[in-house]
């Protein structure tokens, strides 16, 4: 009969500092893991289990939802449903990502370092910027031209410069350089997110402010659009329609996400009791997944609602500015993890080899 013999696992002290997370004293993987050690590790419990399958899960309920809306939408025939299919494209990429980041991080120090920068990269695709256009003319032709842009973090600028704008700011200032704005800020917050890993050993809190930063800078600017419509239905008399519903729980949900990610809560109240289950960081992949749930169920609302408004009153989006701008993405992600990932064996822990403490049993 047919054995299969399940991964050891770790007590902190057993594992190298580049592997410790605040609070958390046990369920380690070994350091140096193979892969087919790590896909086992996700059928028994380790403090990174939950983690995997609150992210692989989701995965196949966005790709679902994605297979039931082609159904009914012509992506490959309506321009303007473009945007849409690359942001449901990408919804379905980072769970994955975050997923198989977790699930192969403990095969080495220099491993851990690589899946985390695809997590950030795939994290950036997942707001990819959608250039904007201006209205039409009444002879079709347009005021002015696209203004080139890559891709933007945290605030899903390409759904939103394409679906969610305020009526008063479309084919505005605002709305022209509202995704090439969110594209440098893209950049600059992929680059520091990777590098925030750096200095995760000599000066962790450094590395967590960085880290912090490059997302919620981004995510504040990506959602000007959102805090506008919500202020003016909260102070006027703007109908209170799903959309807006939708993106009130999707705040919500964002904002949690932040603060788990942050504070790391519960387990650093109460050290040992929450490795397995109920951490901060399972609880931020639940408040992420839920969050982009309510934003694609308010996005889907805005298409139906303002479809046929915004048809009118915009070009259709072309093959340039939408698949390639995704990808120009993909090779700007890329080349930033190749540039990071080529500077590891510079950045502490982030060689190949594993401390001789890695392999000792000892108690904390």
């Amino acid at each position: 009969m047919l054995t299969i013999k399940l991964p050891q696992i770790f007590r902190v002290h057993q594992v190298p500092r580049i592997f410790w997370e605040d609070g958390i004293m046990s369920g380690y993987r070994h350091p140096t893991s193979s892969a087919l050690d790590c896909v086992l590790s996700s059928f028994q419990m380790t403090n990174e289990t939950v983690n995997i399958w609150t992210h692989f899960l989701p995965t196949w309920y966005f790709v679902w939802r994605f297979l039931v809306l082609s159904s009914s939408l012509d992506f490959c025939r309506e321009p303007h449903h473009w945007p849409l299919l690359i942001y449901l494209l990408l919804v379905c990429l980072y769970p994955f990502a975050s997923s198989c980041a977790h699930t192969f991080s403990s095969m080495s120090a220099r491993a851990r370092h690589i899946c985390y920068f695809c997590d950030y990269g795939a994290l950036s695709l997942y707001s990819l910027g959608e250039p904007l256009r201006g209205p039409r003319r009444r002879d079709g032709d347009r005021d002015w031209q696209p203004l080139p842009t890559l891709f933007s973090l945290a605030g899903c600028a390409f759904a939103y410069g394409a679906y969610a704008m305020p009526d008063p700011w479309v084919s505005g200032v605002l709305h022209r350089y509202f995704v090439p704005v969110a594209a440098f800020n893209s950049f600059v917050c992929t680059g520091l997110s990777c590098y925030s890993r750096f200095p995760e050993l000599e000066r962790p809190r450094l590395s967590k402010v960085l880290r912090t930063a490059a997302f919620v800078y981004p995510f504040l600017y990506d959602n000007i659009p959102l805090f506008y419509r919500l202020l003016f239905c909260f102070w006027s008399s703007c109908s209170w329609n799903e959309a807006v519903a939708g993106y009130c729980y999707h705040l919500l949900f964002a904002l949690l996400t932040g603060f788990l990610f942050a504070s790391h809560l519960p387990e650093r109240l109460a050290p040992g009791r929450f490795d397995y289950i109920g951490h901060s960081h399972q609880l931020f992949h639940v408040c992420a997944v839920l969050g982009t749930h309510f934003q694609l169920e308010a996005v889907l609302s805005d298409v139906c609602s303002r479809w046929a408004w915004l048809r009118g009153l915009l070009p259709p989006p072309g093959l340039p500015g939408t698949f390639g701008t995704a990808g120009l993405a993909l090779l700007g992600n890329a080349a930033i993890i190749g540039a990071f990932t080529a500077a590891l064996p510079r950045a502490p822990g982030g060689s190949p080899g594993v401390p001789a403490e890695a392999g000792r049993r000892r108690d904390p």
